[in-house]
């Protein structure tokens, strides 16, 4: 994705060519086919251009309106080009030519800032109106972008990179303790960063600048999603099939070939299956790659997960028949060195550390083969495949008195107790409050891990935990640290994907604009995830069986081993064994962590002694979880806290 930046001075003062200059010095490796800046009086607007689409090389950022009194900078992919065109009357003679920039620049014309209405896709833009001397910042719903911003007294900067905001001098690079414990925890993202004072603009959010004020609006909200219903299953799934073919069509408009990440899973399965099949219309082949273990991971011990999704995977491509697979091992990247090339292209600490090696591995093979887009279905278990909810399920079928499908839930979940007892279950999950079961699951688990839960999975130091009233600050804001699930399947969804609560799409565009590629993902797709919200439980749990719709939508699309199979990949399932093949550079790691000041404040660097001690000495891939979440979330979060005292 193409990249963007600028800066509005409040007092006056004009931005001068050197200062945005230096602000795309920094993010350049973001535009490797062009850029442009335009500054005029106390606004500049900057643009780094990647070839994304065709229309995309006809793309000249910043551009000017036509009565010059709006100027534009994005990074977009708009999917409902033919739609915008027709309603902003472009002749059919320059549909072609016609750029998604020109598009937003013509729709913000019509529509001010309700043209959000009115754009689907991935995009970020901003828009200078002179007239009224106010700076109009928008992101999309739910895509695989990101924006950042910094503002005082003085003057709001913003840029999709960090590294575009550290470019300025005026702009502190101090640490934020409440954000660092945050992701020590797990606790879901918002809109504060890493760094004090500068935030990120969250998806389906607008902000809008003028000389006195800086106000952020939401204008777009799952909780307001219709019921979507139909009269048969059949319907459902033809429906679904629809949006969701739709979805995975549009992200395929690219100027260099595309590919795609291919698990064992349905997800990113039902992607590959559904982009391979509008491939083959075209005689194109699809790339897709699958990271596989390194050693053997044989003795996991983990219930109902697997190592290896090569064979699933493998399955998946030859079924289809018009994929190439290709298997990544990164067996030239350790752990570390994954998690150390991220922070520089992202200037923040990743979630799951353990990953970083082969994602990063598997985008540098896609470059190396001229791949311009890759295609993801990480948004896929909150929409188009969610397992379902039993609590949900049961109240519904109750309430709405379908009573044929509650007898086939009745007659499967309870073939073992007594008549009388799976009544009385039955009858107080609707009689009693829709939270009360959470409550009760919460409760125990609480019992269970004691006051402080998040010390079994986290590398916090308790006294920082502390001296923050982490406990109290986590029951103030509703979070649970021992995600013991929400009291309904709604609000679990909401917590995955609701806008600010997870940062996946600006990850996944850092990590692709190091290599130029544009990442996409269909399953969070806006349409996508309206329909999937609004579809009854029962079209995704049905006689013990989870991800109802999926299974059914992809059958004669994805193999039946692949379909019914009731397991799940583990990511990266070798890490302990790569973590014992580079302990000389994870021990280094640690001993020099121990002479950080702001390490040994925020982390329990004892305690990730302990578990790297333990992982080298009894080689026990078992101890794969805490490896995970523990050590290795602690080491690049040590890394990051490093950069501080350098």
């Amino acid at each position: 994705m193409s990249a963007i930046f600028g800066l509005f001075r409040f007092d006056g003062q004009p931005v001068e060519a050197e200062t945005l200059n230096r602000m795309k010095t920094a993010m350049e490796f973001w535009g490797p086919d062009g850029s442009g800046t335009w500054n005029e009086g106390p606004v500049g607007l900057g643009h780094l251009l990647l070839y994304n689409t065709p229309e995309s090389l006809d793309e000249n950022l910043p551009l000017q309106s036509q009565n010059n009194n709006f100027i534009l900078t994005a990074g977009a992919r708009i999917d409902n080009r033919q739609e915008l065109l027709h309603a902003l009357g472009v002749p059919a003679s320059r549909h072609a030519v016609t750029s998604d920039g020109f598009l937003i620049l013509s729709a913000y014309e019509r529509w001010g800032g309700d043209c959000l209405e009115h754009l689907l896709g991935d995009w970020a833009f901003a828009v200078w109106d002179k007239h009224k001397g106010e700076l109009f910042i928008a992101r999309d719903h739910h895509g695989i972008t990101g924006l950042f911003y910094f503002h005082n007294e003085r003057f709001l900067a913003f840029a999709s990179s960090l590294k575009g905001l550290f470019a300025l001098p005026e702009v502190p690079r101090q640490p934020n303790p409440m954000r660092i414990a945050q992701r020590l925890v797990i606790w879901p993202e918002g809109e504060k960063t890493f760094y004090e004072g500068i935030l990120r603009l969250p998806p389906a959010h607008s902000l809008k600048a003028d000389s006195e004020s800086v106000s952020v609006r939401r204008y777009w909200h799952l909780e307001h999603t219709p019921d979507v219903r139909f009269k048969t299953d059949l319907d459902y799934v033809d429906a679904f099939l629809e949006v969701y073919g739709e979805a995975v069509r549009c992200r395929l408009r690219s100027y260099h070939p595309v590919g795609v990440t291919l698990s064992g899973g349905l997800d990113s399965g039902s992607v590959a299956a559904l982009a391979a099949r509008e491939l083959r219309h075209e005689r194109h082949h699809l790339a897709a790659f699958t990271s596989v273990p390194l050693y053997d991971t044989r003795g996991l011990n983990i219930p109902h997960r697997f190592g290896d999704e090569g064979p699933f995977a493998s399955t998946t491509a030859q079924f289809a028949g018009n994929i190439d697979i290709h298997t990544i091992q990164a067996e030239d990247i350790t752990p570390l060195a994954g998690a150390e090339l991220f922070l520089k292209l992202s200037e923040e600490p990743a979630y799951a550390a353990s990953n970083l090696h082969w994602l990063l591995s598997l985008l540098d093979t896609a470059q190396q083969q001229g791949l311009g887009v890759l295609l993801t279905g990480q948004g896929g278990n909150a929409t188009i495949s969610w397992f379902g909810d039993e609590h949900t399920l049961i109240r519904g079928l109750l309430r709405h008195r379908q009573w044929k499908l509650f007898w086939e839930e009745f007659n499967t979940r309870h073939m073992e107790t007594s008549l009388w007892r799976a009544i009385s279950i039955h009858m107080l999950r609707l009689l009693l409050p829709a939270g009360y079961f959470f409550r009760y699951k919460r409760f125990r688990s609480h019992l269970r891990l004691g006051k402080e839960p998040w010390r079994d999975y986290s590398p916090i130091n308790p006294d920082f935990a502390r001296a923050l009233n982490l406990q109290q600050q986590m029951d103030m804001n509703g979070f649970d640290p021992t995600f013991s699930g929400f009291a309904d399947s709604r609000f679990s969804r909401h917590a995955i994907i609701g806008p600010g609560r997870s940062i996946v799409g600006s990850t996944w565009q850092q990590l692709g604009s190091g290599y130029g590629i544009d990442v996409r993902d269909p399953t969070l797709d806006k349409r996508v995830i309206e329909f999937c919200l609004g579809l009854p439980e029962e079209q995704y749990l049905r006689a013990g069986t989870d991800r109802y719709l999926i299974r059914r939508a992809m059958d004669g699309l994805l193999p039946a081993e692949v379909l019914w199979n009731k397991r799940r990949g583990l990511q990266s399932a070798d890490i302990v064994q790569r973590v014992i093949n580079s302990r000389d550079e994870i021990q280094g790691t640690l001993e020099r962590l121990a002479g950080s000041h702001l390490a040994q404040e925020y982390l329990d660097l004892p305690r990730m002694n302990s578990v790297f001690h333990r992982a080298v000495n009894q080689k026990n891939i078992a101890d794969r979880r805490q490896v995970d979440t523990i050590l290795l979330r602690g080491l690049m979060m040590g890394m990051f806290l490093e950069r501080f005292e350098m």
